[in-house]
């Protein structure tokens, strides 16, 4: 991960080599190669286009007074996940699972950019228990409900609980915290909201 001129982004690359550098204390482990070959998967049929789960389209946090538009993003030519160029939309990693589908889907937002704050100034205000919703490009919304937060060192990020392969139906929201580098222009920790799909539930929009 990394906050080039107030842009945050995700290292594919670091997500990768960390991800299977994790995976060497888990080769043992019958579930974790389950997970990943579900994984492969379930990305062929998204490649294919077979995938029954609909593309989101909007993010709607009634706590935090946010409705977000989502833009689906996959990688720059530098193999970090691309994000919005602004500071009022988020980007969803298409690359991965889709919101309400098995595995872990990830939304990105900016805190601040280079006017101010920016969409998720305020994400750190959410607690175990928070409501937040997704709308899909069909109409239908999903809701997820907050089971943790946690604040990581930019370095030593759980990658692989992030991104990896669940066989529950999670959405982690994810953007930057702590005090501002100038040095390495990054900030120095990264804020992590976990969420878990709740079956049957639809968002109040008149927040």
């Amino acid at each position: 991960m990394k906050w080039i001129g107030g842009v945050f982004t995700f290292s594919f690359i670091l997500f990768m080599s960390s991800w299977f550098a994790q995976s060497a204390f888990a080769n043992s482990s019958t579930d974790f190669v389950v997970k990943m070959a579900e994984t492969k998967s379930a990305q062929s049929l998204k490649s294919s286009g077979t995938a029954s789960t609909p593309l989101p389209s909007q993010l709607i946090i009634p706590k935090l007074h946010i409705k977000a538009f989502i833009k689906g993003m996959g990688l720059t030519n530098q193999g970090e996940m691309s994000v919005p160029d602004n500071g009022h939309d988020v980007a969803w990693f298409k690359l991965g699972a889709r919101p309400g589908e098995e595995g872990n889907a990830v939304i990105a937002g900016h805190v601040d950019d280079q006017k101010g704050p920016a969409i998720f100034y305020h994400l750190d205000k959410l607690t175990k228990g928070d409501e937040i919703f997704v709308t899909d490009q069909q109409g239908q919304q999903l809701a997820f409900v907050v089971t943790n937060k946690a604040s990581y060192p930019r370095e030593s990020a759980p990658i692989r609980e992030i991104f990896g392969p669940t066989f529950q139906h999670q959405l982690n929201l994810i953007t930057c915290t702590g005090t501002f580098d100038h040095k390495q222009k990054t900030h120095e920790r990264r804020l992590v909201i976990y969420t878990s799909l709740r079956p049957e539930k639809t968002a109040d929009v008149s927040h």
